[in-house]
């Protein structure tokens, strides 16, 4: 990899290809302003924004699997460190919108994980060759649907992404899925974390009835569009609060 990347091994043209690498990145966001502080602000958080996902597999397109095996990236560049609980909510919508071809990668790379797992499901919290099944939701699923509904994927993978989705969706005996398909929420005596873990349920639910209907597939779209109101049954209308049960 080192000698693929950097065969002249000159320190200076390494800092300056990686300075306009970032300079190109960073300057698809035109931002004004009189203030060199909210310049900086901006910028620099801007680049906190783009260090992670990271691309995972050797020059030749070559990484190790959750499955423990070599496979090789055909046509994408593969990544990891998919922290999905933290960046579903608004980090993945941003790529969409501005690097749509890393987005687009990032969404081949939840696939790949699909295919390799064991369970059939897409990524929780993907690491490298290992699913840390770390925070709750399974959130890949908002990721994807969002990426669908943006035309940022083509239909042969929008149609077997949303198989993946209504699969991983169905994994009855992931974190209380069973009572949440079975009663239409977790119940907190059975699964801890249960009003968090429903609501999360409930907009995952939606997420795939909204890819459902791009793709005009009907009846998947009705039958998650039905368990994303699954969320009013931690509503407590006394109050106006979500609550345990």
């Amino acid at each position: 990899n080192m000698d693929a990347e950097v065969p002249h091994w000159d320190f200076d043209r390494v800092k300056r290809e990686g300075q306009e690498a970032w300079n190109r990145e960073l300057g698809r966001i035109k931002a004004t302003s009189s203030s060199e502080g909210e310049l900086t602000n901006f910028y620099t958080a801007l680049y906190h924004t783009f260090l992670a996902p990271t691309v995972y597999m050797d020059t030749d397109g070559r990484y190790k699997g959750i499955d423990q095996n070599v496979h090789k990236a055909e046509g994408f560049t593969n990544y990891t460190t998919f922290s999905l609980w933290d960046t579903y909510r608004a980090l993945h919508p941003f790529f969409n919108i501005v690097q749509p071809k890393r987005n687009r990668d990032m969404v081949h790379s939840m696939l790949a994980h699909y295919d390799q797992s064991v369970h059939k499901m897409l990524p929780v919290w993907s690491h490298y060759a290992n699913e840390n099944w770390c925070m709750i939701g399974y959130h890949s699923v908002s990721v994807i649907a969002d990426a669908i509904v943006k035309n940022d994927v083509d239909a042969a993978t929008a149609n077997r992404a949303l198989d993946a989705m209504v699969q991983t969706a169905k994994t009855k005996y992931y974190d209380g899925l069973e009572y949440y398909m079975k009663l239409g929420y977790v119940p907190e005596d059975k699964n801890s974390y249960s009003v968090s873990k429903t609501l999360e349920y409930a907009y995952d639910d939606w997420a795939i009835a909204e890819a459902a209907k791009k793709l005009r597939r009907t009846d998947i779209e009705a039958e998650f569009r039905k368990r994303s109101e699954n969320w009013r049954n931690v509503y407590d209308a006394s109050t106006g609060f979500m609550r345990p049960k």
